[in-house]
């Protein structure tokens, strides 16, 4: 039987109950998580985040703590360190910092030849994840990167530690039938990180609205997660009073409520129609490949 058979073998009631189980299970690794980062603890090898033995690699490792050099990670990543797992790492930890303006997953952005291509900031650091179709395949002609790997980019303070060429992480067995999962079944199967969203919400009409509803207006642009657009038309023939917009405005300013928000208590009748985008903090992908 192949993934899509058994999945579609899978009652509702089934599927149901798988993902629940599923979403409490993260629940709990999340808690964790974020318990022991709060602590400057590591969940997963319980030292310190600025902990540093080259005999115990661990993700932290990729926090660059006090001591680690480029070749430390020689021996870590020519074995698999778990693709999934180090995705759900590194985009907890950035949320943990400031939620979703440090992940860069807009699939609008991301090289179309790719599986996937993001960026995740935390603090001075950034990480860039590339996997290519052949990378996930393994590179038949190559004699360091016949198996399926990925590609990781990381700068610190904006110089680059790692380069994407660098090292072919390999993908685990597990690492592989997600994506076969997420590739075999897409109409059924999504890929999404609880706790580790980023300015991909912004392409999912399911989370738009209430996104829009939880802004706030500020005058700090260049640290504003998002930008927005809103274009007002009243019904032919009916306009705005000057002094209406005006108390707009200041009550927007005075209270933090987008302008947007308030437009209907005064014209119920207005359309308004807003575009959001990412803001200028957010981190731009760094591609392996540039488009030209």
């Amino acid at each position: 039987m192949n993934i899509r058979e058994f999945i579609d073998s899978l009652t509702p009631e089934q599927i149901e109950e798988g993902n629940k189980r599923q979403l409490e299970e993260n629940r709990k690794v999340y808690e964790e998580f974020k318990a022991a980062y709060k602590k400057g603890i590591c969940s997963l090898c319980t030292q310190p985040l600025d902990f540093f033995e080259e005999s115990n690699p661990c993700f932290h490792w990729f926090l660059k703590p006090k001591g680690i050099k480029k070749k430390h990670f020689e021996k870590y990543l020519v074995q698999p360190i778990g693709f999934f797992q180090f995705d759900s790492y590194i985009r907890w930890i950035a949320n943990l910092e400031v939620p979703l303006k440090n992940i860069n997953d807009l699939k609008d952005e991301m090289n179309p030849a790719k599986i996937t291509e993001y960026t995740v900031r935390y603090k001075n650091i950034e990480w860039s994840i590339n996997i290519g179709k052949t990378d996930r395949q393994g590179h038949s002609n190559s004699k360091n990167a016949d198996f399926p790997h990925f590609h990781l980019q990381m700068t610190v303070d904006g110089y680059v530690f790692l380069k994407f060429n660098d090292f072919h992480i390999p993908l685990s067995d597990q690492d592989v039938f997600m994506f076969r999962l997420v590739e075999e079944a897409s109409d059924k199967v999504l890929w999404k990180n609880t706790y580790g969203a980023g300015m991909s919400i912004l392409e999912d009409e399911e989370f738009l609205e209430e996104v829009d509803s939880l802004m706030k207006r500020t005058d700090d642009w260049d640290n504003a997660p998002f930008h927005t657009s809103t274009l007002i038309q009243m019904p032919e023939g009916e306009t705005m009073s000057e002094e209406t917009l005006e108390n707009l405005f200041n009550e927007s300013k005075e209270t933090g409520t987008p302008v947007r928000h308030l437009i209907k208590r005064y014209y119920p009748q207005a359309s308004i129609v807003t575009e959001l985008r990412p803001g200028n903090s957010v981190p731009e992908i760094s591609s392996r490949n540039k488009r030209k």
